[in-house]
């Protein structure tokens, strides 16, 4: 039985307001990489570029799980790619970078070991986009301590976005796991997802280690 602590009926599924700004980033840091977060470069940019579109820039595009005033998770979903982009690209990421410059990113060994293996990277496909992809212009990515799995929150998450994703006709949504995150790929195959297409992680990964991939899934949405 779940602790009172963390009942599910107890959690409220909502909007975010910007009151949720901060702890939504803890969340995102503490769940990195499948909660191996100590992996991160610099984690300040990864939170900014994970985050910061949907929690300064976006409306009605990120959800939070809350209970007596703590935020247990978060679904960030996106149905307008082209302005994620945009907004991406001349917002977040100059920002981002430049403070993570200031903070001495250049200077850290890890950054140049990670761009090393760009080239393979781009050679294994981890630019190309499946054409199955193309019905499913959505996507979504949720985020929950590692407390808060497994009681249901994760579906509450996801349905409601596509509850908003079908009132605003988007034909289908997309969702990416990594390959080896059993777990994740389960819970979405469980909500009706399945997959579209199989494309290389690019990640910070210990010398020696075989290139991580991730599997692409798509749910088409009924009218």
């Amino acid at each position: 039985m779940a602790s009172p602590a963390l009942d599910d009926r107890a959690t409220e599924i909502r909007l975010y307001e910007p009151r949720d700004r901060e702890a939504v980033r803890a969340v995102c840091r503490l769940t990195a990489y499948g909660g191996e977060g100590a992996g991160l470069i610099d984690p300040e940019l990864f939170v900014d570029l994970m985050t910061r579109y949907f929690t300064d820039f976006a409306d009605r595009c990120l959800w939070v799980a809350e209970r007596e005033g703590r935020v247990a998770g978060y679904l960030a979903g996106c149905l307008d790619e082209g302005e994620l982009h945009r907004v991406q690209v001349r917002r977040v990421i100059p920002a981002a970078l430049a403070r993570a410059v200031w903070r001495g990113l250049l200077l850290r060994r890890e950054l140049w070991r990670f761009l090393f293996g760009l080239p393979g990277f781009v050679v294994a496909g981890g630019l190309r986009v499946s054409p199955g992809e193309d019905g499913y212009p959505g996507h979504l990515h949720v985020n929950l301590l590692r407390e808060a799995r497994g009681r249901s929150l994760g579906s509450r998450l996801v349905e409601g976005f596509l509850d908003e994703a079908r009132s605003r006709s988007v034909p289908g949504v997309r969702a990416v796991v990594y390959e080896s995150n059993r777990p994740a790929r389960r819970f979405f195959e469980r909500l009706g997802f399945h997959a579209l297409g199989r494309r290389p992680a690019f990640r910070p990964r210990p010398r020696g280690e075989d290139r991580e991939w991730k599997i692409v899934y798509g749910r088409e949405l009924e009218g």
